[in-house]
């Protein structure tokens, strides 16, 4: 079986045992509930992974094993198990690798689409029945994610929704002392939804002073708040966040992602379940 190649750390764990505390405790709550209850990875790789030593101390020698991704952590959920299990893998080995995963489960509805996350979850979206409810691991290698896509997802009202937010993968390609060119602001845009949700909180205008006398620098935002804007866009969607912050560090203590959980279901009920399981797992870590 294809595996992802060598890469991540304490972090990428952290993550996955977020993820799967998560789908064990709420589908443990609900079920009880004549809810049809889907698992949908939008970013599935290969089913497994193993770490590596991607950062210049190797400081991952010790970590080096083969470890369950998050598409067979959802399939091994016991308790409540998912009635639909769904795919998405734009990479055609990793797509192979995910239909391995289907042969070997023939018990179990286990759907792998080979394609772009963005052009497969609105069809998804699209065809949720009104007793269906799901769960979504919004995964991103880096900054694959488009803002329309989330948007789509927050309008089923029928989706919790994990999303990695690539915050070092942003913070890389942008200048800290320039705006950024035409290129990375239509990246941003895609993103964010728009210029008017980033430009003016991201770049703000300082002045630097010398023996010369002052210079005028644009000054881009610390990364937490590059982070906090997206939690803001989110929160105008969705019905609600966990509020409890959840940066993911490398170990050298760098922030490489957020990890956000946004439910979109509007009835009170559930969102009050799902906020409660969600928040108490990330204090909790």
């Amino acid at each position: 079986m294809t595996q992802h190649p060598s890469f991540g750390g304490p972090w990428t764990q952290e993550k996955l045992d977020i993820l799967s505390q998560y789908l064990d405790e709420y589908t443990t709550a609900l079920k009880n509930q004549p809810f049809r209850l889907t698992y949908i990875d939008a970013f599935a790789g290969s089913g497994s992974y193993q770490t590596g030593t991607t950062e210049p101390d190797n400081s991952y020698l010790d970590f080096d094993e083969l470890r369950r991704g998050s598409a067979q952590i959802a399939l091994q959920v016991d308790d409540k198990p998912f009635d639909r299990l769904v795919y998405i893998e734009k990479n055609p080995e990793f797509a192979a690798s995910l239909n391995t995963i289907r042969l070997q489960n023939p018990s179990r509805k286990i759907e792998v689409i080979e394609g772009d996350a963005n052009l497969q979850l609105p069809v998804l979206c699209e065809a949720m029945r009104s007793n269906e409810r799901a769960v979504m691991f919004l995964d991103p290698y880096k900054t694959e994610v488009d803002w329309p896509t989330v948007e789509l997802i927050a309008k089923t009202e029928k989706i919790d929704c994990w999303i990695l937010f690539p915050l070092m993968a942003l913070t890389r390609m942008m200048d800290r002392d320039e705006r950024p060119n035409e290129s990375l602001a239509l990246e941003l845009d895609r993103v964010f939804g728009g210029r008017e949700y980033w430009e003016p909180q991201m770049y703000q205008r300082a002045e630097q002073q010398s023996l010369f006398g002052g210079k005028e620098l644009v000054v881009r935002a610390p990364q937490d708040r590059i982070a906090q804007l997206y939690r803001d866009r989110l929160a105008t969607i969705f019905a609600d966040l966990a509020p409890t912050r959840r940066i993911l560090r490398n170990t050298r203590n760098s922030p490489q992602f957020e990890l956000i959980f946004a439910v979109a279901s509007r009835n009170p009920r559930a969102k009050a379940l799902a906020i409660r399981i969600s928040d108490y797992i990330l204090k909790k870590w």
